[in-house]
């Protein structure tokens, strides 16, 4: 990617990741723990901070052009070469990621905002960083400033099956009674069977809908 590109979205990526650790240290103790990972937020931002972490540690020792001798930085010299592009699988990581969080966006624009107030879901603790900064943030800087070959057309399976793992896994404690939610919609207690799949199909239906979009997206700007 040109240099200018490359140091901006290393500059983003490293944003993310304080960020994000801000938000693991402060829903860590909001929500008792690990427990925290039973929100999809939480979750996906959690995501985001290991995937953010990882294009740094793996894509900064490309602007040391060979200075340096570590194990990193000796695979990055092998793999990346001075190219324009940056390995696949770090592309398609950040790709996976950005659509978990590009979820998250918009369920709580057009679901939770609406329901329990859009002040509470933007506004209230960290909300500003995991509902709008890092999503945000993900996702311009995987559109226009991160350079790769473009994406398999199967890639938005890959992307909607972190959603779906973390569907049936929290609507199995649901329904074991193991846990509450947390969102109304996985409340497999309090609506008929035929609403819950109903709910689980759309957001899987949205996330792939997204998930296919960024990927056109993305494609679109790398021929």
């Amino acid at each position: 990617m040109e240099n200018k590109k490359f140091r901006t979205a290393l500059f983003i990526h490293i944003m993310l990741v304080v960020m994000e650790l801000i938000g693991f240290n402060y829903t860590f103790g909001v929500h008792d723990g690990f427990k925290m990972f039973i929100y999809y937020t939480d979750s996906s931002n959690f995501l985001c901070l290991i995937v953010s972490a990882i294009f740094t540690v793996f894509m900064l020792p490309a602007l040391s052009k060979g200075r340096t001798s570590g194990f990193v930085s000796t695979y990055m010299m092998q793999h990346y070469k001075g190219s324009s592009e940056m390995p696949r699988w770090i592309s398609m990581i950040r790709y996976i990621s950005t659509c978990c969080l590009m979820l998250t966006f918009l369920v709580v624009l057009f679901v939770l905002g609406p329901k329990k107030g859009f002040e509470d879901q933007l506004l209230k603790g960290v909300h500003p960083i995991d509902h709008v900064l890092a999503p945000v943030l993900s996702l311009l800087s995987f559109l226009f400033l991160e350079t790769a070959e473009p994406l398999p057309k199967k890639a938005p399976v890959y992307a909607v099956i972190p959603t779906l793992i973390y569907a049936v896994i929290l609507i199995a404690m649901n329904a074991a009674g193991l846990a509450d939610g947390p969102y109304f919609f996985l409340r497999v207690h309090e609506q008929s069977p035929v609403k819950s799949v109903l709910w689980t199909m759309a957001i899987l239906g949205v996330n792939y809908l997204v998930s296919w979009l960024v990927m056109k997206a993305y494609n679109s700007m790398k021929k």
